[in-house]
């Protein structure tokens, strides 16, 4: 038993197991599925994945993974920072839903443009995937639109041709950029979660919301409420509460009590536990960093064997693919 065997375990009875069919989508008699990779791209996996190998090419393209790079190159003299995101995953994966995948729709030729006046889709609250061309106006100094050199390297141009998220399309749109879109795929989140009745809310850290732009509230209320968790005690005890108060305070974002909605998705509700458990245990103790683990591999679990990376097998004394597992999805790891 490994850390990372015991975290898929917990995480895949939460959110596949306990969700009957939600987690991945229906196929032909069931016999193909999306952890399925290496034989979906058959004659037979084909045939019997229904229309899931006609799109879930666009979400494994545009995992590109995190991104890390240096912006100054050879002898640094002085003082350099190096910046992170507390608690990224974990706040990543909390604002999931699963998909509505009765509701996919397939996307043709457009310009950016044309595409959001056409569709007017809700790219944050969504699966959605694309093949683009762009073009960032060379005063951007930061693109953000990832581009494949070879089999290592990620690159991010001014102009060029790749796979991208609806929501690396949104910033893109908001840095300047001209998008073509060649084609695409949109899945809206489903409509359901776990229901709690108004009087059974928890804490006033549930019903904190930061009224600023419409796409983004939900991110940040629940960021909020995801930091702060159900005790006063534990304010200050978690690294990214401070962390996220600052941030939200710094760019004056209006606070105010307000009831959001009365409906929470399983992927919130499991990293909630997960955080709730941590924080009962001194920083640094051995169940501390366990419930911290468990928050932090889902990415991890989501994204296994996506890119058929191989190991070393001491039973077989050879190297094998990766295998992956029950969570293995190109829309949550993206």
């Amino acid at each position: 038993m490994t850390l990372s065997s015991l975290a898929s375990l917990f995480l895949t009875k939460r959110l596949v197991k306990e969700t009957s069919d939600f987690y991945h989508p229906r196929t032909k008699n069931g016999l193909i599925s999306v952890k399925d990779l290496a034989r979906l791209n058959t004659p037979m996996g084909i045939e019997l994945s229904g229309d899931l190998h006609e799109y879930i090419d666009y979400f494994l393209g545009s995992y590109h993974g995190g991104r890390n790079e240096s912006f100054v190159y050879g002898v640094v003299n002085g003082v350099f920072y190096d910046y992170d995101l507390p608690g990224a995953y974990p706040t990543a994966m909390s604002i999931l839903e699963y998909p509505d995948w009765d509701q996919k729709q397939m996307i043709g030729e457009y310009t950016g443009e044309e595409f959001q006046l056409k569709f007017k889709f809700d790219l944050i609250n969504s699966y959605s995937a694309f093949k683009i061309k762009f073009e960032f106006p060379p005063q951007v100094k930061y693109p953000n639109l990832p581009v494949r050199l070879d089999f290592t390297s990620v690159v991010f141009p001014l102009t060029g041709e790749t796979f991208c998220t609806g929501h690396e399309f949104l910033l893109a749109v908001e840095l300047g950029c001209k998008i073509k879109i060649l084609s695409g795929v949109y899945i809206p989140f489903k409509k359901s979660g776990v229901k709690k009745p108004v009087s059974t809310i928890e804490s006033e850290s549930e019903r904190v919301c930061f009224i600023q732009d419409s796409s983004v509230k939900r991110i940040f209320n629940k960021s909020y409420g995801l930091s702060k968790v159900d005790s006063e005690l534990v304010v200050g005890k978690t690294e990214n509460y401070e962390f996220l108060k600052q941030q939200l305070l710094s760019n004056d974002i209006e606070m105010k009590e307000e009831l959001d909605s009365n409906i929470q998705s399983n992927f919130f509700l499991v990293v909630r536990e997960l955080i709730q458990e941590r924080v009962k245990y001194p920083k640094g103790t051995y169940m501390n960093l366990l419930y911290k683990f468990l928050a932090n591999a889902g990415i991890g679990q989501m994204a296994r064997g996506l890119n058929q990376k191989v190991k070393f097998d001491v039973r077989s004394n050879s190297t094998k693919p990766l295998p992956s597992g029950e969570l293995v999805s190109p829309l949550y790891a993206g």
